[in-house]
Protein backbone atom coordinates (compact mmCIF):
# COMPACT_ATOMS: atom_id res chain seq x y z
CA UNK A 1 0.00 0.00 0.00
CA UNK A 2 1.15 3.09 -0.89
CA UNK A 3 2.54 5.68 2.11
CA UNK A 4 0.55 8.63 3.36
CA UNK A 5 0.73 11.71 1.20
CA UNK A 6 0.85 15.18 2.49
CA UNK A 7 -1.40 17.63 1.91
CA UNK A 8 -1.30 21.44 1.13
CA UNK A 9 -3.52 24.18 0.97
CA UNK A 10 -4.82 27.98 -0.74
CA UNK A 11 -7.71 30.08 -0.41
CA UNK A 12 -8.88 32.70 -2.64
CA UNK A 13 -12.00 34.27 -1.56
CA UNK A 14 -14.65 34.68 -3.86
CA UNK A 15 -16.69 38.29 -5.17
CA UNK A 16 -20.07 38.78 -3.78
CA UNK A 17 -22.41 37.92 -5.97
CA UNK A 18 -26.49 38.30 -5.83
CA UNK A 19 -28.12 34.96 -4.73
CA UNK A 20 -31.01 32.71 -6.04
CA UNK A 21 -32.42 29.24 -4.67
CA UNK A 22 -32.82 26.26 -6.63
CA UNK A 23 -34.41 23.35 -6.44
CA UNK A 24 -32.98 22.10 -3.12
CA UNK A 25 -33.09 25.37 -1.31
CA UNK A 26 -29.18 25.99 -2.15
CA UNK A 27 -28.33 29.43 -3.36
CA UNK A 28 -26.94 29.87 -6.91
CA UNK A 29 -27.05 32.86 -9.74
CA UNK A 30 -28.24 32.44 -13.30
CA UNK A 31 -24.82 33.21 -14.61
CA UNK A 32 -23.14 31.02 -11.40
CA UNK A 33 -25.49 28.12 -10.96
CA UNK A 34 -22.90 26.62 -8.60
CA UNK A 35 -22.20 29.56 -6.18
CA UNK A 36 -22.50 28.51 -2.82
CA UNK A 37 -21.22 24.95 -3.16
CA UNK A 38 -17.79 23.00 -3.29
CA UNK A 39 -16.46 20.73 -5.17
CA UNK A 40 -13.68 17.91 -4.55
CA UNK A 41 -12.35 16.69 -7.94
CA UNK A 42 -9.62 13.62 -8.51
CA UNK A 43 -6.60 13.73 -11.22
CA UNK A 44 -6.59 17.53 -11.02
CA UNK A 45 -3.36 18.30 -12.11
CA UNK A 46 -3.86 18.16 -15.70
CA UNK A 47 -6.31 16.92 -18.45
CA UNK A 48 -9.69 16.34 -17.68
CA UNK A 49 -9.48 16.74 -14.11
CA UNK A 50 -7.83 20.68 -14.94
CA UNK A 51 -10.91 21.26 -17.06
CA UNK A 52 -13.46 20.19 -14.74
CA UNK A 53 -12.27 21.85 -12.02
CA UNK A 54 -11.88 25.01 -14.04
CA UNK A 55 -15.25 24.95 -15.20
CA UNK A 56 -16.91 24.46 -11.87
CA UNK A 57 -15.40 27.44 -10.12
CA UNK A 58 -16.29 29.19 -13.34
CA UNK A 59 -19.92 27.95 -12.42
CA UNK A 60 -19.18 29.28 -8.99
CA UNK A 61 -18.10 26.53 -6.77
CA UNK A 62 -15.31 26.69 -4.53
CA UNK A 63 -12.98 23.77 -5.65
CA UNK A 64 -10.52 21.03 -3.95
CA UNK A 65 -8.06 19.57 -6.63
CA UNK A 66 -6.64 16.60 -5.57
CA UNK A 67 -4.10 14.38 -7.47
CA UNK A 68 -0.76 12.23 -7.10
CA UNK A 69 1.38 14.90 -8.31
CA UNK A 70 4.45 12.36 -8.29
CA UNK A 71 5.44 11.78 -12.14
CA UNK A 72 6.89 8.37 -10.65
CA UNK A 73 4.35 7.24 -8.46
CA UNK A 74 3.04 4.37 -10.25
CA UNK A 75 6.50 2.40 -12.06
CA UNK A 76 3.57 -0.11 -13.64
CA UNK A 77 2.43 2.33 -15.87
CA UNK A 78 4.58 2.59 -18.68
CA UNK A 79 4.51 5.11 -21.87
CA UNK A 80 3.45 8.50 -20.09
CA UNK A 81 4.54 10.07 -16.81
CA UNK A 82 2.05 11.35 -14.39
CA UNK A 83 1.16 14.67 -13.55
CA UNK A 84 3.69 16.42 -11.21
CA UNK A 85 3.57 19.33 -8.47
CA UNK A 86 3.87 21.79 -10.92
CA UNK A 87 1.15 20.88 -12.82
CA UNK A 88 -1.21 20.88 -9.75
CA UNK A 89 -0.11 23.87 -8.78
CA UNK A 90 -0.98 25.36 -12.09
CA UNK A 91 -4.25 23.61 -12.28
CA UNK A 92 -4.71 25.81 -8.81
CA UNK A 93 -3.76 28.72 -10.01
CA UNK A 94 -6.07 28.62 -13.16
CA UNK A 95 -8.88 27.84 -10.68
CA UNK A 96 -8.23 30.79 -8.57
CA UNK A 97 -8.21 32.70 -11.35
CA UNK A 98 -12.11 32.53 -11.75
CA UNK A 99 -12.61 34.01 -8.15
CA UNK A 100 -13.30 31.30 -5.68
CA UNK A 101 -11.50 29.42 -2.99
CA UNK A 102 -9.39 26.27 -3.94
CA UNK A 103 -7.60 23.90 -1.87
CA UNK A 104 -5.13 21.95 -3.44
CA UNK A 105 -4.33 18.21 -2.19
CA UNK A 106 -1.42 15.89 -2.54
CA UNK A 107 -3.08 12.03 -2.30
CA UNK A 108 -2.64 9.12 -3.98
CA UNK A 109 -6.21 7.58 -3.96
CA UNK A 110 -4.74 4.11 -3.86
CA UNK A 111 -4.36 4.68 0.09
CA UNK A 112 -7.57 4.79 2.06
CA UNK A 113 -6.05 6.82 4.88
CA UNK A 114 -4.47 9.51 2.49
CA UNK A 115 -7.68 9.56 0.16
CA UNK A 116 -9.55 9.48 4.26
CA UNK A 117 -7.21 12.53 5.17
CA UNK A 118 -7.53 14.64 1.98
CA UNK A 119 -11.35 14.83 2.27
CA UNK A 120 -10.96 15.81 5.73
CA UNK A 121 -8.96 18.83 4.60
CA UNK A 122 -11.19 19.41 2.34
CA UNK A 123 -14.01 19.57 4.55
CA UNK A 124 -12.07 21.65 7.24
CA UNK A 125 -11.89 24.34 4.46
CA UNK A 126 -15.31 24.22 2.95
CA UNK A 127 -17.64 22.64 5.91
CA UNK A 128 -19.01 19.84 3.26
CA UNK A 129 -18.88 18.69 0.35
CA UNK A 130 -21.72 19.54 -2.56
CA UNK A 131 -19.94 17.55 -5.87
CA UNK A 132 -17.17 14.58 -5.75
CA UNK A 133 -16.32 14.14 -9.85
CA UNK A 134 -14.13 10.84 -9.47
CA UNK A 135 -11.35 11.44 -12.67
CA UNK A 136 -8.18 9.74 -11.54
CA UNK A 137 -7.22 7.11 -14.00
CA UNK A 138 -4.66 5.27 -15.68
CA UNK A 139 -4.03 3.46 -18.80
CA UNK A 140 -1.64 0.45 -20.04
CA UNK A 141 -1.89 -0.99 -23.36
CA UNK A 142 -1.98 -4.52 -22.70
CA UNK A 143 -3.52 -8.13 -24.42
CA UNK A 144 -4.49 -11.38 -23.14
CA UNK A 145 -1.07 -13.02 -24.58
CA UNK A 146 0.79 -10.22 -22.83
CA UNK A 147 -0.94 -9.19 -19.52
CA UNK A 148 1.45 -7.92 -17.31
CA UNK A 149 -0.03 -8.55 -13.61
CA UNK A 150 1.91 -5.86 -12.31
CA UNK A 151 0.27 -3.47 -14.74
CA UNK A 152 -3.41 -5.08 -14.77
CA UNK A 153 -3.20 -4.26 -10.58
CA UNK A 154 -1.72 -0.66 -10.84
CA UNK A 155 -4.91 0.08 -13.37
CA UNK A 156 -7.70 -1.85 -11.06
CA UNK A 157 -5.93 -0.11 -7.88
CA UNK A 158 -6.39 3.37 -9.29
CA UNK A 159 -9.43 3.31 -11.44
CA UNK A 160 -11.53 1.13 -9.39
CA UNK A 161 -10.47 0.86 -6.31
CA UNK A 162 -9.56 4.31 -5.85
CA UNK A 163 -12.53 5.52 -6.95
CA UNK A 164 -14.63 3.21 -4.39
CA UNK A 165 -12.20 4.85 -1.51
CA UNK A 166 -12.65 7.72 -2.87
CA UNK A 167 -16.59 7.78 -2.92
CA UNK A 168 -16.67 6.17 0.81
CA UNK A 169 -14.31 9.04 2.16
CA UNK A 170 -16.65 11.38 0.68
CA UNK A 171 -19.44 10.23 1.50
CA UNK A 172 -20.32 11.50 5.34
CA UNK A 173 -19.20 14.89 3.96
CA UNK A 174 -22.03 15.02 1.11
CA UNK A 175 -24.65 17.26 1.93
CA UNK A 176 -28.19 16.07 1.77
CA UNK A 177 -30.31 16.27 -0.10
CA UNK A 178 -28.53 17.24 -3.59
CA UNK A 179 -25.02 16.22 -3.48
CA UNK A 180 -23.90 14.77 -6.52
CA UNK A 181 -21.16 11.99 -7.77
CA UNK A 182 -19.49 12.33 -11.24
CA UNK A 183 -17.59 9.41 -12.21
CA UNK A 184 -15.59 9.53 -15.38
CA UNK A 185 -15.58 6.23 -17.09
CA UNK A 186 -15.31 6.02 -21.03
CA UNK A 187 -16.53 4.93 -24.52
CA UNK A 188 -14.89 1.67 -23.10
CA UNK A 189 -17.31 0.95 -20.75
CA UNK A 190 -19.15 0.24 -23.68
CA UNK A 191 -17.52 -2.00 -25.94
CA UNK A 192 -14.48 -4.54 -25.93
CA UNK A 193 -11.24 -3.05 -26.93
CA UNK A 194 -8.54 -5.78 -27.15
CA UNK A 195 -5.50 -3.86 -26.81
CA UNK A 196 -6.66 -2.61 -23.77
CA UNK A 197 -7.85 -5.42 -21.09
CA UNK A 198 -7.45 -3.84 -17.92
CA UNK A 199 -8.64 0.01 -18.76
CA UNK A 200 -11.73 -1.25 -20.38
CA UNK A 201 -12.14 -3.73 -17.70
CA UNK A 202 -12.29 -0.97 -14.80
CA UNK A 203 -14.16 1.14 -17.29
CA UNK A 204 -17.12 -1.03 -17.51
CA UNK A 205 -17.04 -1.74 -13.60
CA UNK A 206 -17.04 1.48 -13.02
CA UNK A 207 -20.39 1.64 -14.31
CA UNK A 208 -21.71 -1.01 -12.33
CA UNK A 209 -20.17 1.28 -9.17
CA UNK A 210 -22.00 4.21 -10.69
CA UNK A 211 -25.59 2.59 -11.05
CA UNK A 212 -25.21 0.52 -7.75
CA UNK A 213 -24.40 3.48 -6.23
CA UNK A 214 -27.33 5.63 -7.15
CA UNK A 215 -29.60 3.05 -5.96
CA UNK A 216 -28.85 3.28 -3.00
CA UNK A 217 -28.37 6.95 -2.37
CA UNK A 218 -30.63 7.81 -4.60
CA UNK A 219 -33.13 7.75 -0.95
CA UNK A 220 -30.81 10.31 0.62
CA UNK A 221 -31.10 12.97 -2.31
CA UNK A 222 -27.65 12.16 -3.98
CA UNK A 223 -27.61 11.60 -7.31
CA UNK A 224 -24.66 9.81 -8.85
CA UNK A 225 -23.76 9.52 -12.54
CA UNK A 226 -21.07 9.22 -14.83
CA UNK A 227 -19.28 10.87 -17.86
CA UNK A 228 -18.04 8.63 -20.98
CA UNK A 229 -15.49 10.72 -23.02
CA UNK A 230 -14.50 9.32 -26.32
CA UNK A 231 -10.62 10.02 -27.64
CA UNK A 232 -9.72 13.38 -25.62
CA UNK A 233 -6.49 15.17 -26.59
CA UNK A 234 -4.81 14.54 -22.73
CA UNK A 235 -1.28 12.81 -22.02
CA UNK A 236 -2.95 9.74 -21.20
CA UNK A 237 -4.46 10.08 -25.18
CA UNK A 238 -0.61 10.29 -26.49
CA UNK A 239 1.29 8.32 -24.66
CA UNK A 240 3.42 5.89 -25.96
CA UNK A 241 1.52 3.14 -27.58
CA UNK A 242 -1.86 4.47 -26.87
CA UNK A 243 -2.91 5.33 -30.58
CA UNK A 244 -1.21 8.13 -30.58
CA UNK A 245 2.78 8.93 -30.58
CA UNK A 246 3.60 11.65 -27.66
CA UNK A 247 6.16 12.79 -30.33
CA UNK A 248 5.49 15.60 -32.92
CA UNK A 249 2.06 17.71 -31.93
CA UNK A 250 1.35 17.83 -36.10
CA UNK A 251 1.49 14.77 -36.60
CA UNK A 252 -0.38 13.48 -33.83
CA UNK A 253 -3.13 16.11 -34.41
CA UNK A 254 -3.65 14.37 -37.94
CA UNK A 255 -3.98 11.08 -36.42
CA UNK A 256 -6.40 11.94 -34.15
CA UNK A 257 -8.61 13.51 -37.01
CA UNK A 258 -8.44 10.28 -38.77
CA UNK A 259 -10.05 8.55 -35.48
CA UNK A 260 -13.03 10.87 -35.14
CA UNK A 261 -15.34 12.48 -37.58
CA UNK A 262 -13.99 15.96 -35.48
CA UNK A 263 -10.74 14.94 -34.01
CA UNK A 264 -10.09 14.11 -30.10
CA UNK A 265 -12.18 15.92 -27.79
CA UNK A 266 -10.90 18.86 -25.94
CA UNK A 267 -10.73 18.34 -22.07
CA UNK A 268 -13.06 20.70 -22.03
CA UNK A 269 -15.96 19.11 -23.82
CA UNK A 270 -15.93 16.61 -21.02
CA UNK A 271 -16.01 19.32 -18.20
CA UNK A 272 -18.97 21.25 -19.89
CA UNK A 273 -20.76 17.58 -19.16
CA UNK A 274 -19.72 17.09 -15.86
CA UNK A 275 -21.17 21.19 -14.96
CA UNK A 276 -24.26 20.33 -16.58
CA UNK A 277 -24.96 16.82 -14.19
CA UNK A 278 -23.57 18.72 -11.14
CA UNK A 279 -26.26 21.85 -11.72
CA UNK A 280 -29.41 22.41 -11.13
CA UNK A 281 -30.74 21.31 -13.97
CA UNK A 282 -29.94 17.87 -13.58
CA UNK A 283 -31.26 17.58 -10.23
CA UNK A 284 -33.35 14.31 -11.29
CA UNK A 285 -30.98 12.86 -13.69
CA UNK A 286 -29.54 9.38 -11.51
CA UNK A 287 -27.81 6.28 -12.68
CA UNK A 288 -27.53 7.10 -15.88
CA UNK A 289 -24.07 7.86 -17.97
CA UNK A 290 -23.47 11.19 -20.44
CA UNK A 291 -21.81 9.88 -23.44
CA UNK A 292 -19.55 12.80 -24.88
CA UNK A 293 -18.26 10.75 -27.83
CA UNK A 294 -18.71 12.65 -31.41
CA UNK A 295 -21.42 10.10 -32.26
CA UNK A 296 -19.04 7.15 -31.30
CA UNK A 297 -21.78 5.56 -29.54
CA UNK A 298 -23.99 5.29 -32.39
CA UNK A 299 -21.66 2.76 -33.65
CA UNK A 300 -22.14 0.60 -31.19
CA UNK A 301 -24.70 -2.17 -32.13
CA UNK A 302 -24.83 -4.70 -28.61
Amino acid sequence: MPSRRSFTSSAVLGAGISLARDAVGQPHSSSRPLLGKSALVTGAARGIGRAISITLARHGADVALLDIADPNAIPAVRGYRLASLEDLQESVRLTSAEGVRTLPLVADIRDRAAIEGATRRAVSEFGALDILVANAGVAVDDRLETLDPESWRAVVDVNLTGTMQTALAALPSLKRPGARIIIITSLQARLGVPDSMSYSTTKWALTGMMKSLAAQLGPEGITVNAVAPTAVDTAMLRRTGGGFSSGDAGTNAKAMQNALPVGALRPQDIADGVAFLAGPAAHFISGTTLDINAGRSAQITA
